[in-house]
């Protein structure tokens, strides 16, 4: 079980899955933090960070 976990965690820039959708590693720029979130494939989404609550918007390429 571990194992599958870590397999799951690849670490680098932006890959794809099969949902289409793409992790990217963000920092926000209120707090530095650098989060990993979901890229939408298509229009742009609004996330907000877990550490000062700020809003930050990503948009899909």
């Amino acid at each position: 079980m571990e194992e599958l976990e870590r397999s799951c965690k690849v670490s680098g820039g932006s890959r794809s899955d099969s949902s289409g959708k793409r992790m990217k590693e963000v920092a926000f720029p209120t707090c530095t933090v650098h989060l990993q979130v979901q890229v939408p494939s298509s229009g742009s989404e609004t996330i907000e960070c877990g550490v000062c609550q700020h809003l930050f918007l990503v948009t899909g390429h």
